[in-house]
């Protein structure tokens, strides 16, 4: 790499491009990550320490003229503690495409803004998924068969070609497969074909993109379910940290939207300013208007995204959201605990480095945190809704 090619590009990463990225990635991953606070406030070191208050305050009561006035006893109080997870991103440059643009700042500009937003593109989307997720990474479960690469897939919805995944037994203690390369999906008949030597599975084996079992966003799928452990914390025996869940078991209608909109606010005083359903859930919706001949009218959301309304609750379909999934959520207990917001890995004073073994250079995004939520009892799913 020429002197001022390398000079200029990490100018360029620093200055001109970081901001571009910071702001692609808080404000269009996704309508909800946009709408929630990003904060390191809740950050120490690491960790994330997050104030759960619940319950009432049981200093209030009335008394006879000369009774004894109320016990004070403040609101109940737990501090969740759980450690910020490691997001990464990496592009490469070769130094044959460097020496390529040599004296040509131009070529070099536009050889750096393609991987970025190939990089971006990518960055954005494994974000969003993350946001629906559980924690643990799994994409989909796989049904039995014996020396393959073609595997069957409980859903490809998730998956894509040029995608590393890791097949792990259905504990994901065991690897099966690490660091293969998807190389066909097939949507019509479910199934994904995988690059190297055949792999025998079993019935409920997982595929995760590689590397990353256990070290996803605690994301949507993990707060709303029922008594699990979330941020440190048993819900088995804390019922108060667990979510509303309301099973439709059919049609999609206003009452039971509603219902979901009461509960959280009866049981927590829950504010729902925001809804994310799956695209035939939101296809319901819409079928729910056109049937009681309502306009289907739309409003823009920061970020530049479309939704439609409930009683002037933004409804935004999301193509990671489960199907025949309803989230009613209100965001103001929602955060995004970072250390800091997505930077360069830089430390040693270069933001491209040479690779090892390789006659080219990397730079590596990186962003510590995990998404929280300091209220679940706040939040309502509407599932098992018939999807159109």
């Amino acid at each position: 790499m020429t002197l001022l090619n390398m000079q200029l590009a990490q100018e360029a990463l620093k200055t001109y491009y970081l901001p571009v990225i910071r702001y692609q990635m808080n404000e269009k991953s996704s309508p909800f990550y946009a709408k929630i606070e990003k904060t390191s406030k809740n950050v120490v070191g690491k960790d994330i320490k997050l104030v759960m208050k619940y319950g009432r305050h049981g200093g209030i009561g009335n008394r006879a003229d000369d009774g004894t006035l109320p016990t004070p006893n403040s609101r109940k109080v737990r501090q969740a503690t759980w450690t910020t997870k490691n997001i990464f991103g990496r592009i490469q440059l070769t130094d044959k495409l460097i020496k390529a643009s040599k004296g040509k700042a131009g070529a070099f500009a536009n050889i750096l803004e393609a991987e970025l937003e190939e990089l971006l593109a990518d960055a954005k989307d494994n974000f969003a998924r993350q946001l629906f997720g559980d924690g643990t990474g799994v994409l989909a479960t796989l049904s039995a068969g014996t020396g393959v690469n073609t595997l069957t897939v409980s859903s490809t919805r998730f998956f894509a070609e040029g995608q590393y995944v890791d097949i792990l037994s259905s504990d994901g203690q065991t690897t099966i497969a690490s660091e293969r390369e998807i190389t066909v999906v097939d949507h019509v008949n479910k199934t994904i074909t995988i690059d190297g030597t055949a792999v025998t599975v079993s019935d409920g084996d997982i595929v995760v993109i590689s590397g990353n079992y256990g070290n996803e966003l605690t994301g949507l799928d993990a707060i709303f379910d029922l008594d699990s452990t979330l941020y440190g914390i048993d819900r088995s025996t804390n019922k108060w940290l667990n979510p509303n869940k309301i099973n439709v078991g059919g049609e999609l209608s206003e009452l039971v939207i509603q219902q979901g909109i009461d509960q959280a606010e009866q049981y927590a005083g829950g504010n729902i300013d925001f809804i994310i359903c799956s695209y035939g859930v939101r296809r319901a919706y819409i079928y729910l208007l056109q049937s009681q001949k309502r306009i289907v009218n739309t409003i823009e959301l920061k970020g530049g995204f479309k939704a439609l309304t409930y009683n002037g609750i933004p409804v935004i379909a999301d193509k990671y959201q489960a199907p025949g999934v309803m989230d009613l959520l209100s965001t103001e207990n929602f955060t995004l605990n970072r250390i800091d917001d997505w930077d360069w890995l830089d430390k040693d004073g270069a933001i491209l480095s040479r690779m090892a073994d390789k006659a080219a250079y990397e730079a590596t995004l990186v962003l510590y945190a995990d998404l929280g939520c300091d209220k679940p009892k706040a939040q309502t799913r509407l599932y098992g809704i018939t999807e159109h």
